[in-house]
Formats: structure tokens, C-alpha cells, sequence
């Protein structure tokens, strides 16, 4: 039987976690994004570990990798049965791996020894578990991975020495496990002090409190073999701490003297078998963990009535990102969870995006409030959950892996030594050091903290240098007249690259006198107007208002 080294849910064969690229996302991208809600819902499954890897940690730029993980979480979106099995068994993971991994205190314990057996006990019933489950006529794989595992469970299961193994594990488990009681003889000298003692003989029954007075006065002297001639008395009642201690030290040491014919010879050989052949099935306890977190975020977002879809995945080099129907999950979850408070949470509201060669930089305007930061968070969001190998929040969507995704979002901890406007302009800068053209930057409210004036030139010069980058761009800005200039950008010599484009946060078509916001973002050039009216009314800032206010 082939050892199954290489089996993995997450990532192909050739690949490892080591060489599978890197991770496009970190915390500070997640926490301008308002992220953490997602990763919450994917970790809150099982109970948490100290050395629980965050999420983030799997993402990856490999295509190869994502495909084949996307795979995975159909076969799981797919067959609930899978999903609810593989979901009962991670506990089962995870006692296995703590039984492997744990320090087993030495040779001369009893129980370190017996840890050994406990192993191949989860172990043979894993693997029983699963080569039952993946027998049912229901259970339809479609992905690598799924197939891999699948192949890997019955080679073993059907193999002769996993045959063995069972066999000898019930042996020694019924030899081991059925110990109730020991018989304990005592040699003493002539002063009635213990001078030699070891075990006579282990029992499969447990001794009986006796009383030697009460058989004498009833004439029983007919022996029971587990009555005690005494009471039975609580081990280590009435003795010192130390003293206590060191009676289960001889006793457990005594244990191990008449169980060393057994379990020395057993612990080697099992954990040969176990490093070589069960290795496998806990390292994927972490994939599987991840893996159902991530199938259970998405069976969420679906009870929640809003759609997921397995993105297509598109070679790198075609920069490709079109996705319909496109929301923000946080929002979704965020309703799902207060759904008697659902009037004061902002609406779901699906929208599209698509990168083209028209427009890989776009300039998201509208009103106050009218989704755009909800809506470029939407974007970041959908990004990572693809470069996870997972469903996007979306209709519809056709992706390239990115490098890296930068966020350009207000900071409450500006630099009060160069200001806030200063502390913008470094962070840009450290990100313009680092831009490729498959990366991915998400701009809002940049350069807020200057005039109007200032801001639209500086925005002009960081539009053209993003042209040149060739990177996807969503700068979302109050600065609504930058729009206007859209088309002199686009055709300014020198500058040739990635071309702008505008998307714009509407009004309600008809409450737009009432400023009413729809949340929809079209691919479209803002009117005239810059809200500041519908701002105002929100307000009270109007002329009626103030004079009246001056009357009073």
C-alpha cells in the first residue's frame, strides 16, 4: 500500500502551502475593508484554538490552487452530506493530531504508553467512518481533491495491513481496556513491616468493600474471591501529598512491568504505522477546518437570501475581474443577525462591476451615505474570498488572481507630526513602491483633509501615475467635479496606460428631489450637481431653515 503523503484538500499535487504563492491579503487590508465580520463567521464553527491559523493565511496568487480549491467547495456546496460529515469529523482530527503531537512523558508512564492505543482507536474508526460514508451511491465527487482523499481512504481501508492493524488493536484493547482491579501481594518481616511488594495478578472485575468481623460473626468463610476483608478505602485518603504521589508511582510503575510485554513491543511498531500511514489524515485537520468554515460563511449568506457563485477563474495575465450582482457580505451577515433591527441596517443592494479596457481605474462619486464605501469594501472582499479558493458574493464573476490588494482608507492614527494630509501622502507613497500592474488599490475619501483645490490636482497627478501602473483602482472621492476630467486624463501624452472611468453612486430615480439614495453604483458620468443640496436638506441646512432659525 502507497503511503498518502501528499494528499491535500487546499492545495494540487506538486503544490504545498510552501510553494503554493503568497497571500495578496493581511490584517490591515481586512480591517480597512470591515472584513473581520466575514472571518468571524468562518472561525465561529468549531471552537477556537489558541494556534488557529486566521483565514487569511491561505490565500494564495496561484491559479492551479485556487481552481482546485474551488473544486473542493463545490463538491461541498454541492452534497451536504459531505459537508455534515467532514464538519462531525474535524473534532476527531484534532484529538488525533494532540494524541500524536503531545509530549508522552517518557517511556516508564503507563499512560503514555497507553496514548498509543488510543491513537490507532480514532485512527481505524476515521478511516472506518469515511470509507462507509464515501461507499454511499449518493456521494458524487467531482473535484481532484475529493477524489484524492476518496482513493486515499479505501487504499488504506482495503489494505492488508490496515487489516492487521484492526485485528491487534482489538486484541490489545480487550487485554488493556477490561482491566478493572489488581491483586497487590505484600511481604513482610518479622515486625509486620512491608518489606517486598509487586503485583500478584490484574482482574477484569472490581473488588468489593468486606468486613472481616461481619463474616465471622455470619460464619461465611467461604471465599468471594474480589470481597476485601476490609473496607476499601479512597487512594491517598489520609496520606500527604507526596506520599500519595509516590503510592500511584509504584503501582503505575508496577502496571507497566506486567503491561511491558505488550505495550513495548506495540508503541514502536503502531507509531511507525501511524508516522508513515495516519500522517496524512491530521494535517488535514486545519484544511478541513478552514475548508467548512468557509462552506458554512456561504450556506450563511444563502439562508440570508442573498446569492454566491464559484467565480470563473482567469489567467493572471488577462487582469480580469467582472462580477455580477455584487454585494457586500458584512451587510448581508449583519441583517441575517438582526433581522428584528433590520430597519436601522443598510439595505443588500446588488450591483456590477467589470475591469476592461475601457476602464481598469474607475472614479466612484455620489452622495454621502450612498454606498460607495459599502460598495469598493464589496469589491476587496469578493477579491479575497476568490484568492481563498472560495464562492464570491455575487450572481455571477469572472476573476484574475492579483498580487496584492492595497487600501488607501482614512486612518484615525494620522501622523500629528506631518499632519494628516502628510500622513495620506507618505502612505500613497509606500504603496506606489509597491504597485504592479495585477495589483489591486482601494481608494477612499483620499486627500479629504485638504481643499478642494489641492485635492482634485494631487488627485489628477496619483490618477495618472495609476494609469501608468497598469493596476485595477477604485479611488472613491467626494470630489465630484474630477469626474469632469476624465476624458483630458485619459488623453494626456505621456501617460499611456490603464484607461479611467466612472461609476457613480444614484439617487432614487424617483425621490431624487427627497435625496433619497437607491445604493446602486452604474457605470456612468455624475450629473452637474454634487448633492451638496440634497446634503444640506439632510441637515437642515437650508435658507428657509437658517432664517427661520435667525427669527427665533
Amino acid at each position: 500500500m502507497s503511503v498518502p503523503e501528499e494528499i491535500s484538500l487546499l492545495y494540487p499535487q506538486g503544490y504545498t502551502e510552501h510553494n503554493a504563492g503568497h497571500s495578496p491579503i493581511d490584517s490591515a487590508v481586512v480591517g480597512a475593508l470591515a472584513a473581520e465580520a466575514v472571518f468571524a463567521a468562518m472561525r465561529s464553527v468549531f471552537k477556537f484554538k489558541p494556534n488557529q491559523s486566521h483565514p487569511v493565511a491561505y490565500g494564495t496568487d496561484r491559479l492551479e490552487v485556487i481552481q482546485y480549491r474551488l473544486d473542493v467547495v463545490e463538491d461541498l456546496m454541492e452534497n451536504e452530506q459531505l459537508y455534515l460529515m467532514l464538519r462531525s469529523l474535524h473534532p476527531e482530527l484534532e484529538d488525533m493530531r494532540e494524541l500524536y503531537t503531545a509530549d508522552k512523558g517518557g517511556e516508564a508512564d503507563t499512560v503514555a504508553s497507553l496514548s498509543s492505543v488510543s491513537e490507532v482507536e480514532v485512527y481505524t474508526e476515521l478511516i472506518e467512518k469515511l470509507y462507509v460514508f464515501f461507499q454511499q451511491d449518493s456521494v458524487v465527487l467531482r473535484s481532484d481533491g475529493m477524489k484524492r482523499f476518496e482513493a486515499a481512504i479505501r487504499d488504506i481501508h482495503e489494505s492488508e495491513t490496515f487489516r492487521r492493524l484492526k485485528a491487534e488493536y482489538a486484541k490489545i484493547n480487550s487485554r488493556i481496556r477490561d482491566i478493572k482491579s489488581i491483586t497487590v501481594g505484600i511481604n513482610l518481616d518479622t515486625k509486620f513491616n512491608p518489606v517486598e511488594a509487586g503485583i500478584v495478578d490484574v482482574h477484569t472485575e472490581r473488588f468489593q468493600s468486606g468486613n472481616i468481623i461481619d463474616k465471622m460473626l455470619r460464619m461465611e468463610f467461604r471465599d468471594k474471591g474480589y470481597n476485601c476483608l476490609a473496607p476499601l478505602e479512597v487512594v491517598g485518603k489520609g496520606l500527604s501529598p507526596d506520599r500519595a504521589a509516590g503510592f500511584r508511582a509504584a503501582v503505575n510503575s508496577s502496571l507497566q512491568m506486567v503491561m511491558k510485554s505488550t505495550l513495548r513491543s506495540w508503541k514502536p511498531a503502531i507509531r511507525a504505522y501511524t508516522s508513515t500511514h495516519s500522517k496524512f489524515l491530521y494535517r488535514l485537520a486545519d484544511e478541513i477546518r478552514f475548508l467548512v468554515g468557509g462552506v458554512s460563511l456561504l450556506r450563511q449568506l444563502i439562508a440570508a437570501g442573498v446569492p454566491v457563485c464559484k467565480p470563473q477563474a482567469v489567467p493572471k495575465e488577462q487582469r480580469a475581474c467582472t462580477m455580477n450582482g455584487l454585494y457586500n457580505p458584512v451587510i448581508a451577515l449583519n441583517r441575517e443577525r438582526t433581522p428584528d433591527d433590520a430597519a436601522g441596517v443598510s439595505p443588500v443592494v446588488l450591483n456590477s462591476i467589470q475591469f476592461d479596457e475601457n476602464g481598469m481605474i474607475y472614479i466612484v462619486t455620489g452622495p454621502n451615505q450612498g454606498g460607495k464605501t459599502v460598495f469598493v469594501q464589496a469589491v476587496g472582499i469578493a477579491q479575497m474570498l476568490f484568492q481563498l479558493g472560495l464562492f464570491v458574493p455575487a450572481y455571477s464573476a469572472a476573476m484574475s488572481p492579483i498580487d496584492a490588494i492595497y487600501t488607501h482608507f482614512p486612518e484615525d492614527s494620522d501622523r500629528r507630526s506631518t499632519g494628516r494630509f502628510g500622513d495620506e501622502c507618505q502612505r500613497l507613497m509606500r504603496i506606489f513602491e509597491k504597485l504592479t500592474p495585477h495589483s489591486l488599490v482601494l481608494m477612499d475619501e483620499t486627500f479629504s483633509s485638504t481643499s478642494a483645490a489641492e485635492a482634485t490636482y494631487i488627485a489628477e497627478q496619483v490618477l495618472l501615475g495609476l494609469r501608468a501602473s497598469g493596476s485595477r483602482v477604485l479611488f472613491c472621492t467626494h470630489l465630484h467635479d474630477l469626474a469632469k476630467s476624465i476624458d483630458e486624463l485619459n488623453g494626456r501624452a505621456g501617460y499611456a496606460g490603464s484607461r479611467i472611468d466612472s461609476l457613480t453612486a444614484e439617487l432614487d430615480a424617483e425621490q431624487a428631489e427627497s435625496g433619497v439614495r437607491s445604493y446602486k453604483i452604474t457605470r456612468s458620468r455624475p450629473e452637474g450637481s454634487s448633492y451638496a443640496r440634497h446634503i444640506a436638506q439632510k441637515y437642515g441646512l437650508t435658507l428657509e431653515n437658517l432664517i427661520g432659525s435667525l427669527a427665533r
